[in-house]
């Protein structure tokens, strides 16, 4: 991703409990002075799925629960300011509930980066494999009992809708919750140049072309490719279509979507043949005009 964007961080979203609901997760938020909005995650199936780093870069803050009675829980922060789809600026995420064996090789400190795995679903205070998942804005460490008897994670704190959008390239959406989420706004790769006859170029028509890494259908896609020219730097065929290789990019030509302006192959004109040896001389009078043929 060019921009360091915050998704969901399950492969499979299927919410089990949002925190809108009659249950427990109600009195973590519900006419208390310190709130958290937590969502259960049950993953794909009843086993133990991962859970990935979401944006560019996380750092571990805190972890609690691994050999005594307080539920299992790691505290992450973003290293760097992510783009949510309420705000830009550091966010955090906390995760409970994984069992103590994928615990012992975490770390404060600890360091992950996006695609990676930070833990997996788990059974520690539960009775079913899955994920109580809490975010917010800025960072954290810690949880605390609010008014309700809920401990609740202590900070800014926000819906995770506000926080994460679901990439559909990496999310599937088994169940939503009933929740707003917002998909992954797609990327605008690309910069225009002007138009130069000395070189071959595109002109790329529209704002819905997609940009990919390899010259393929199936090539992984960068974003959208901002509209204007561009210098193209070689030609293949896959697929049934033509690529242009613009940048560190491809695109494919379709009729309606680019127009090609090849360069112009200019070949030098014959201005005159020497029949002779000698000089030449061409003499003009006042207002008399050469044209060269």
């Amino acid at each position: 991703m060019i921009k360091n964007y915050m998704v969901y961080p399950l492969k499979t979203m299927r919410i089990t409990q949002t925190y809108d609901e009659s249950t427990s997760h109600r009195k973590h938020w519900d006419g208390a002075s310190v709130k958290d909005y937590p969502i259960d995650d049950g993953g794909k199936d009843t086993g133990k799925d991962p859970i990935y780093c979401p944006c560019d870069e996380m750092v571990v803050t805190a972890i609690r629960g691994v050999g005594n009675s307080a539920t299992n829980t790691i505290w992450l922060a973003s290293t760097s300011p992510v783009y949510t789809p309420t705000f830009h600026d550091i966010a955090f995420i906390s995760l409970t509930h994984s069992n103590d064996a994928d615990f012992v090789s975490l770390s404060v400190g600890q360091i992950f980066h996006r695609g990676d795995i930070l833990c997996y679903e788990g059974t520690d205070g539960a009775s079913a494999n899955h994920v109580h998942l809490t975010c917010g804005r800025g960072s954290s460490h810690t949880w605390v009992q609010n008014e309700n008897g809920s401990w609740v994670i202590l900070g800014d704190t926000k819906r995770p809708e506000e926080v994460f959008y679901v990439d559909p390239s990496f999310t599937t959406v088994a169940n939503d919750g009933g929740l707003s989420w917002q998909m992954l706004p797609p990327e605008i790769v690309g910069n225009p140049v002007s138009r130069d006859e000395k070189k071959n170029q595109i002109e790329v028509l529209v704002s819905n072309l997609y940009a990919r890494k390899e010259a393929s259908l199936t090539g992984e896609i960068l974003g959208y490719v901002s509209p204007g020219i561009y210098d193209y730097v070689s030609v293949s065929t896959q697929d049934g279509l033509d690529w242009y290789q613009v940048a560190d990019f491809f695109i494919a030509y379709q009729e309606g979507w680019e127009r090609l302006y090849p360069k112009e192959e200019r070949s030098p004109r014959k201005i005159y043949t020497c029949t002779r040896s000698g000089k030449y001389i061409i003499q003009l009078k006042e207002g008399e005009q050469l044209y060269l043929l």
